[in-house]
């Protein structure tokens, strides 16, 4: 074909958009006076579109497939000041020699403008061993209670099905598509390779990931937080400076052709199952932290460089709205009025949590588990959050949730979008569902009956 095809595996979409562009633009100049398209122009503007058909329908794939390797498929254009256009990074010393881990490893010093003075071991490791050391990592975390309380809480929301195995989620899909770890504690990485010690392109990008990560522990720590939606806030810090550079390590230290492979390497990962069995809500909340963080980190590059992204750690955002609506750093979230109690006996308050913006436009994004129920605009009207609060109650097998937010007056009201969201979620009448509001607060009731529900509202 007359256009350059060339791949990448950041804004490939756009790339394409751009070519078209082009081809456009080029017969526009040609032309000296309005005619139809030739047979051969035509046979081209298919061509194109089909191809940005297919790689737009691979992308959607991968994104729903994928977990912090999503970060890697981008729709998002603003990404393009971070991602393109960078020269090649230099070779590695000579002393590298052909170890394919010390040349990842120099050439992320490299992007990221930092060193390692405490030395790191890297593990390269198959499938199985991969899968046993982050199931050990995770499964202690995940104890019969905490899952009960977690399931509970999914499940009054509409966000996993009831009968999901939460345990088997959490700890061993996780663990089966897990990459690459940093444990930080034993400096210690670990990369996921089938043909070790050669690394494939997409191994080499998970490795500048993960050493990434140690890079920033030893040179700027771990922000410190005070709340759950503080810790996610954190996290995209964290996930997004390593995705950003995984992903400028893609864009200038893979050739075209590596990045060729990279992408069909990312299309078998998915195509093996993965998250297939995540829940839109589940998978959103996997993704949060390497999506949204590397397009927040993103601006603050391209403002000022790795020296701004540094200063992030050491004033990080404290809330996942900061993150969504950067112009929100420092504002800290308002404390929403205090929920009722479910009516009767019995009932046990078993989690008390705040509830931030990124968990409101996840269950915005998928009412009830369904992305084709969507509200429209989910991210706009969660600019409405301006505070939130979670309290789960049980008693027996019933539960009962209340969740209590504040609208900042930013977006459609906020008690119109969760009287949507629940109207949506809730058609099969599988929960009764209170709703008060009186100026800016929101209180939501949700339990088995409409009396129970009614006393959290109230």
């Amino acid at each position: 074909m007359p256009v350059t095809r060339t791949r990448r595996v950041v804004l490939l979409v756009a790339a394409v958009v751009a070519a078209i562009v082009v081809a456009i633009a080029s017969v526009a100049v040609v032309l000296s006076e309005p005619r139809y398209p030739g047979p051969l122009e035509v046979e081209l503007a298919d061509d194109l579109l089909e191809e940005l058909q297919a790689r737009e329908a691979e992308d959607d794939f991968l994104r729903e497939r994928l977990g912090g390797l999503a970060a890697l498929v981008t729709d998002d254009n603003t990404l393009a000041g971070c991602t393109g256009g960078h020269d090649p990074v230099p070779s590695p010393p000579a002393t590298v020699g052909t170890d394919p881990v010390a040349e990842v490893l120099a050439a992320t010093e490299q992007i990221r403008q930092l060193t390692l003075d405490e030395p790191v071991d890297v593990r390269l490791l198959d499938h199985t061993e991969m899968t046993e050391r982050v199931t050990g990592f995770f499964a202690p975390r995940w104890d019969d209670e905490r899952i009960d309380v977690e399931h509970r809480k999914l499940t009054a929301l509409g966000a996993v099905e009831p009968d999901t195995d939460l345990l088997a989620l959490r700890v061993d899909t996780f663990a089966a598509q897990v990459s690459g770890y940093f444990a930080g504690g034993a400096q210690e990485i670990g990369v996921r390779a089938d043909e070790a010690p050669a690394l494939s392109p997409l191994e080499r990008v998970v490795l500048a990931h993960e050493f990434e990560h140690a890079l920033t522990a030893e040179n700027l720590g771990r922000p410190s937080t005070s709340s759950a939606d503080a810790a996610r806030a954190a996290a995209a810090v964290v996930e997004g400076s390593a995705a950003l550079t995984m992903v400028m390590y893609a864009e200038s230290v893979l050739t075209e052709e590596e990045r060729e492979r990279l992408r069909e390497e990312l299309l078998r990962r998915a195509a093996a199952g993965g998250l297939a069995d995540f829940s839109p809500y589940l998978r959103a909340e996997l993704q949060f932290p390497y999506v949204e963080g590397v397009r927040y980190l993103c601006d603050v590059w391209r403002d000022g460089g790795w020296e701004a992204v540094d200063e992030v750690y050491r004033d990080p955002p404290t809330t996942t709205a900061a993150v969504l609506f950067p112009e929100r750093h420092g504002q800290p979230p308002r404390q929403p009025a205090s929920l009722g109690a479910p009516p009767g006996d019995g009932w046990e308050r078993v989690r008390e949590i705040d509830f931030g913006a990124a968990q409101l436009t996840w269950l915005l994004a998928a009412p009830g588990g369904e992305p084709d129920a969507a509200l429209d605009g989910p991210r706009s009207r969660a600019a409405a959050w301006g505070g939130g609060e979670l309290v789960v109650w049980s008693r027996h097998e019933a539960t009962a949730l209340g969740l209590a937010l504040v609208d900042r007056g930013d977006g459609p009201p906020l008690c119109d979008t969760m009287r949507t969201w629940y109207e949506t979620a809730f058609v099969d009448g599988s929960q009764e569902v209170a709703l008060t509001c009186d100026g800016d607060q929101v209180r939501l009731g949700i339990g088995p009956t409409a009396a129970t529900a009614s006393a959290i509202a109230d």
